[in-house]
């Protein structure tokens, strides 16, 4: 049937030939770069920069720093931001990759996640640096006295 064949070359027309890729595909890659490169531009100086910020908070405290605005920068918070960008260098060179087209398109969606892990993993970095889990809850551990009747029951 004519008309069945014209559907056909109609549907091909609008189809992407030799790798190239739909506007829509190129916009949704840009919105994803753009904004995990914010995250981890963001994640990685708020790790260094977090200390400066609450110079009196807990983890300040931890590291010996009792009075004064100090510099304090925890081994854990450079070695998140190192482990945010080990794990951001598979996702670039994949990207690279895809955009020069040595990969297939179904790795697109390899990228993607990768991108959504890699911007909760920044998420979850800056909860740590501010330390927006601990809030409304003790910082400190409660310390207990021996009372009389823990003593006289044998436990001292």
């Amino acid at each position: 049937n004519f008309f069945s064949e014209f559907k056909k070359h109609e549907n091909m027309d609008t189809q992407p030939l030799f790798g190239e890729t739909k506007r829509g595909y190129k916009a949704l890659n840009i919105v994803v770069a753009v904004v995990t490169t914010i995250m981890v531009l963001f994640t990685v100086v708020m790790g260094i920069l977090s200390s400066v910020f609450f110079s009196n908070h807990d983890k300040c405290r931890r590291l010996g720093y009792t009075s004064g605005p100090r510099f304090c920068v925890s081994g854990v918070d450079v070695v998140m931001c190192f482990v945010i960008i080990l794990e951001l260098i598979p996702e670039i060179a994949l990207a690279f990759w895809y955009r020069r087209g040595e990969l297939e398109p179904k790795f697109r969606t390899l990228i993607y996640y990768n991108a959504v892990i890699t911007i909760l993993l920044c998420l979850v970095a800056n909860f740590y640096f501010f330390q927006l889990g601990q809030m409304g809850y003790p910082t400190t551990p409660a310390t207990t006295t021996p009372t009389s009747a823990t003593s006289s029951a044998g436990l001292s």
